[in-house]
């Protein structure tokens, strides 16, 4: 008997990976999305395709689909679900609090911050919400010639599923794992991939460029990456003494996902959301903070920080960023939109090194 899933967003993760994971022979899938046209498309066709990067071409799985149900309609269901997943964001995930309080079911947070699981159990009070680290980069779109075979098409590349191994009786080609393994898959993803991903996709969006691959292919930017890479990973040898043959394959490997042509990941989808990046936890300030702590001053982060300042998408949900940066001294900026403290040392490295980073993204544009 099949399993069934509902999941929480039928973006990049939801639609493109997921199906990777769990067979869609094996398991029933449900999805709840807010976008109204994705959300009639998907119910019309009742199924999308799913497309994976394999050594320069793609393997092809057909994803048949129960339903799609706008928030709220999915109430019905819950009860006969076998797990629940959510990828539809941090900023999101209370959202869900109304419909999974009181119950037990399997919730698997493939969110891209792994406090998520503990905040979403506290507050639904489940204590069955276990996080998952998809190790894998998910464009939310496919090129123009796989989309005219099926508008709802999507492209991921060949990556792995960290998950919680409290839920393990889920089956699936998922790697359950111990809480130990999976916190160094998580400083390993958080440090070693979202931090030079978000600066390979601010950059590219100041050279115009639409897909990372395209950012990565303009020199300045491919070694700005690289260099905040290894920044990253000498950090984590001092700060939390991680295997350095780990750290090397690590980012060895993602310097080649970021480069792949096959994915045509949009660089808007890596690059939105600036403040949540900005955050003092999180991959940019966060990140710079931790080197700093560790005597590493981490130059390519800090141009990649003042890049996320500069970053222009009047659709994005963080775009009033170009209206404060163009309005507010620069020293305000820092102290009361990016809550540095004046006393902190990158307060006043940022501050110091302000005018030369603006340069070289002014260069950038020309």
């Amino acid at each position: 008997m099949k399993k069934s899933l509902l999941i929480y967003g039928a973006g990049a993760i939801g639609r493109g990976f997921i199906p990777w994971v769990f067979d869609p022979k094996q398991y029933d899938f449900y999805y709840v999305e807010n976008n109204l046209e994705l959300k009639e498309k998907l119910n019309k066709h009742k199924k999308f395709i799913s497309y994976r990067t394999n050594e320069g071409t793609y393997d092809k799985r057909i994803v048949e689909i129960k339903e799609c149900f706008s928030p709220g309609q999915e109430k019905e269901i819950i009860k006969n679900i076998s797990a629940v997943i959510t990828a539809i964001g941090p900023r999101n995930i209370l959202s869900l609090q109304k419909m999974l309080s009181d119950t037990n079911i399997p919730i698997i947070c493939c969110e891209n911050d792994s406090s998520i699981p503990n905040l979403l159990s506290s507050v639904i009070k489940n204590p069955n919400v276990v996080f998952a680290i998809p190790d894998v980069i998910t464009s939310n779109t496919a090129p123009q010639e796989l989309l005219d075979q099926d508008p709802n098409s999507i492209v991921t590349e060949n990556g792995v599923c960290y998950i919680d191994d409290r839920v393990s009786f889920l089956g699936g080609e998922a790697k359950y794992v111990s809480k130990k393994e999976l916190e160094n898959q998580w400083l390993a993803k958080l440090y070693i991939h979202n931090t030079p991903h978000c600066i390979a996709a601010y950059l590219g969006s100041i050279v115009n460029v639409t897909y990372l691959h395209e950012s990565m292919q303009n020199k300045f930017i491919k070694n700005i990456v690289s260099n905040a890479m290894n920044e990253m990973v000498q950090m984590l040898l001092k700060k939390f003494s991680m295997d350095k043959e780990f750290v090397n394959w690590y980012s060895e490997k993602e310097l080649k996902r970021f480069e792949n042509k096959l994915l045509f990941d949009p660089i808007y989808r890596v690059a939105r959301e600036p403040f949540r990046k900005l955050a003092p936890n999180e991959r940019l300030i966060g990140a710079a903070q931790l080197c700093l702590s560790e005597g590493i001053i981490p130059e390519n982060i800090l141009l990649g920080i003042m890049s996320a300042f500069a970053y222009n998408n009047e659709i994005d949900e963080d775009s009033n960023i170009t209206y404060l940066i163009n309005s507010i001294a620069s020293k305000d900026f820092l102290r009361i939109i990016i809550n540095l403290n004046p006393t902190e040392a990158l307060y006043e490295i940022l501050l110091n090194e302000w005018e030369k980073n603006m340069k070289k993204i002014e260069m950038l544009k020309k």
